[in-house]
């Protein structure tokens, strides 16, 4: 089942390729038409975008003022996904907000 991205997925996504990196405006063009195909069993905010393997790590962001961190990444050169890593026992149930995120390239 797909749905749209969240406010806050899209603002977030938007956030992830406002950095500089090998395909940039093309993805930025392919993330208007983005919609969730999945999300993570645990609870946490990962979302993927589209299903496969051979993940390419495209753009990292810390948290500020935490231990955690997400990524956006590619399958087969396409948009694949946002996936959370968490440190803390407290899990969040959305990804933050991205005034909070220090984002850079892979």
């Amino acid at each position: 089942m797909t749905r749209p991205l969240t406010d806050r997925e899209r603002s977030v996504l938007d956030a992830l390729l406002s950095v500089d990196v090998d395909g940039a405006a093309e993805l930025r063009r392919a993330a208007r038409r983005t919609v969730v195909s999945g999300t993570c069993g645990c609870g946490c905010p990962s979302i993927d975008f589209r299903p496969g393997t051979g993940m390419r790590v495209m753009v990292n962001a810390t948290v500020a003022g935490s231990f955690d961190s997400l990524f956006l990444y590619l399958i087969d050169g396409e948009l694949g996904g946002i996936e959370w890593v968490g440190v803390s026992d407290d899990r969040p149930t959305e990804l933050p907000e991205p005034s909070r995120l220090e984002i850079s390239p892979a």
